[in-house]
């Protein structure tokens, strides 16, 4: 038995490193107050920082490899037990030096993913710019949550949203 991705160019990515990548090829800084390119990061290029930013950028995108998990939603059927659907969960933070900029990076992120998410027709590329196996995101604009400022002394204001990606496995 040999299983498979559908989709899928050359080898695997992580796909934390992949959705850093895409972002930060399509960024424009003339859409964010001050016209800033902020620095993109991944867990997978930064392993000893897994959960959250240390504060020191100010201006930054974290993309944070969350779980792998089968998709088992209600009205998805895959006929026999040869094709598996996954989902990939990744939580994409951002850290502005203001609330303005910050809602700019939120907006930024939101046209990235809903001008490249994957279908029919469009593959999600990853960093060497062959075609990852994700077939599609739960949503192309997943809603941001505040998590800082918490308190008063907190600087920066920092949000999270969390981006589903679904792919298929094949067994053969």
């Amino acid at each position: 038995m040999v299983v498979t991705f559908t989709n899928l160019s050359g080898s695997r990515e992580n796909l934390d490193k992949t959705i850093a990548t895409l972002l930060s090829d399509n960024w424009i800084a003339a859409n964010i107050t001050g016209t800033i390119t902020p620095i993109f990061s991944s867990d997978t290029d930064e392993p000893d920082q897994l959960a959250r930013t240390d504060g020191s950028f100010v201006d930054e995108v974290r993309v944070n490899y969350s779980s792998r998990m089968r998709y088992e939603e209600d009205d998805f059927d895959v006929n026999g037990d040869d094709k598996h659907a996954w989902v990939c969960i990744c939580f994409i933070e951002a850290q502005g030096q203001s609330l303005q900029v910050l809602l700019d990076m939120e907006d930024e992120i939101h046209r990235i993913l809903w001008e490249n998410r994957p279908n029919g027709s469009n593959r999600l590329n990853k960093s060497d710019a062959t075609a990852s196996e994700v077939a599609w995101f739960d949503d192309a604009e997943p809603e941001f949550e505040r998590l800082e400022p918490e308190e008063e002394v907190d600087q920066t204001p920092t949000s999270q949203a969390e981006l589903k990606m679904i792919y298929f496995k094949i067994k053969t």
